[in-house]
């Protein structure tokens, strides 16, 4: 009996602790993080959440528009700011936002992003929670503001993240709803309406140093940015402190610079800590800055959701599209151009229209293609040439894409080259600013009926390459794009099997390796190719652009 009397003295001493501790937090300032748009930049908003988790700073809600949304949503879910950072560096974001055509509500679909989302939030409510957050949205048709805290988080980030035009409005029951920046990119006034004690707002604004004013659509767009700031700036004076990461004049379509997006947000992080502890501690001089970090998951855990969650997305039934087609012959050194129909019924499959400039080996041309870069590709065609009396029929095969090694084969019906057979290592040197690459190829010829040993007709060709990138690492952007410059040499070598009798291709150039939106990869070079002394021709190289 005395035993349990001392431990019923010390359960009940407990729990006075635990209410006592517990009043101690609620009576502390409520702290608000208000994270604003800014694509790419808002990356950025990951270094400031490390900050403020080293140096004792609580999160007690979140508030988001666009970009700022998303980073916030998943934080309020339980990812840590590891995991955020694993998320935004190693996920290839251009494989779930699709580009239909033709469009509907938006350039870009959405419907893949708001699936993955949606597995890596485990279809949570906001209720559901462990941080109060709210996402900043805007009805299309009224131009209300709302802040969103009730419904699928997945969708309240979708619909926060929805610049018009380029993605489809959202609908919540019954209206569309689009990117809370349109009139809020600086949510801190919900904060202050939810009565917060301390607001931490982050603004990410972009600023040119050198306008266009003779261009109608910068023009257009300036108007538009001096229209709404006036309601930011409404909005914003809400913050108690204001941080503002040094990412003025870098793009926001640069997803590829996410570790230096966090790195800048965490500088300016630092930058302002002593402003944000000197603010709290006039609202409450015995607050106790206690370093802390949200757990999230281990990265063995994360890598399989995000992997899950990008194959699930990956294998959503797409909408029946209209592509345009641009390719290039690197065999006989002419340019396609077409469109594609494909995703609906057809599945993986494809089928479409090409016309090659090329009078001996192009022509008019309809094929059908079958996979995906994962596994393989197939495709099939017919092709009439102006100056061939009979249809062409060729075949054309490639192995999964890997970062080591592409194979591929084709087969044609009619032309000088029957087949070939090509192995390629696109990265066999890989430094910042050189990358070296090497081809080999072997080709079967037409004999033309004449009887010409099996050895006689095949050709070896060896094919390196190199790049140079004056710039390193660094896109640059021009409108939607960013482009990588680079100059390129390459050598080709190639000789019959049956004799050493090698004829040299020298390539100079220079290219850029582009990406529409920042996404969607491709490369376009200019060149001449010099074969002996006296034959040379131009070359132009374009890589199509996969949707």
């Amino acid at each position: 009996m005395k035993t349990l009397g001392i431990w019923r003295t010390i359960l009940i001493f407990l729990l006075l602790l635990s209410i006592t501790a517990t009043a101690a937090a609620q009576d502390r300032p409520t702290i608000a993080l208000v994270l604003g748009g800014g694509s790419a930049r808002g990356f950025s908003h990951i270094g400031l959440i490390r900050v403020l988790e080293e140096h004792g700073i609580p999160i007690d809600m979140v508030v988001g528009t666009s970009m700022g949304s998303i980073i916030a949503g998943l934080y309020a879910a339980g990812y840590s700011a590891d995991n955020l950072t694993y998320i935004v560096t190693a996920l290839d974001t251009a494989s779930l936002l699709d580009i239909p055509v033709p469009f509907r509500g938006g350039v870009v679909d959405t419907t893949g992003l708001l699936h993955f989302l949606n597995i890596l939030l485990e279809g949570k409510e906001y209720s559901q929670l462990p941080i109060p957050f709210y996402s900043v949205i805007v009805e299309l048709s009224t131009g209300e503001e709302l802040a969103l805290h009730e419904g699928k988080v997945s969708t309240g980030i979708l619909a926060s993240m929805s610049i018009p035009g380029m993605f489809p409005p959202v609908e919540i029951d019954g209206k569309y709803y689009v990117d809370g920046g349109l009139k809020n990119k600086v949510p801190a006034n919900v904060a202050a309406d939810l009565n917060a004690d301390v607001i931490i707002a982050v603004s990410i604004t972009q600023e040119e140093e050198d306008p266009n004013y003779a261009s109608i659509m910068d023009n257009l767009r300036l108007s538009l940015s001096a229209l709404l700031e006036g309601y930011s700036a409404m909005n914003a004076a809400a913050a108690d402190i204001m941080i503002e990461p040094d990412v003025k004049l870098d793009s926001s379509y640069d997803y590829l610079r996410a570790d230096y997006f966090i790195a800048q947000g965490y500088k300016a992080g630092l930058a302002y800590i002593d402003e944000i502890k000197a603010f709290i501690l006039e609202k409450d001089p015995d607050f106790e800055f206690i370093p802390y970090q949200q757990p999230g998951l281990d990265t063995a855990e994360l890598n399989q959701i995000v992997r899950e969650a990008e194959k699930s997305a990956a294998n959503l039934p797409g909408r029946f599209r209209l592509l345009p087609e641009a390719q290039f012959d690197n065999d006989y050194s002419f340019p396609k151009i077409g469109f594609k129909l494909t995703n609906g019924f057809l599945g993986w499959a494809g089928a479409g229209y090409r016309y090659g400039y090329n009078n001996d080996e192009g022509g008019h041309e309809i094929f059908v293609d079958w996979g995906k870069p994962t596994i393989g590709e197939l495709e099939v065609y017919v092709r009439k040439s102006p100056n061939r009396d009979k249809p062409t029929f060729g075949v054309n095969v490639a192995g999964p894409k890997t970062k080591k090694l592409e194979l591929s084969a084709t087969y044609v019906s009619q032309g000088p080259k029957a087949w070939q057979f090509s192995a390629s290592r696109s990265s066999l040197v890989n430094l910042p600013r050189t990358v070296g690459s090497l081809a080999v190829r072997l080709t079967g010829l037409r004999s033309n009926g004449e009887e010409v040993p099996a050895v006689e007709k095949l050709l070896l060709a060896f094919a390196p390459q190199i790049q140079i990138f004056p710039w390193g690492e660094q896109y640059f952007p021009i409108g939607m794009v960013m482009t990588r410059p680079y100059l390129v040499t390459g050598l080709t070598l190639e000789s019959p099997l049956s004799e050493l009798s090698i004829k040299p291709t020298l390539r100079l150039g220079f290219g850029g390796e582009v990406r529409l939106f920042g996404l969607y990869p491709s490369d376009i070079s200019l060149g001449v190719e010099i074969t002996g002394a006296d034959e040379a021709k131009w070359r132009f190289g374009l890589k199509s652009i996969k949707f």
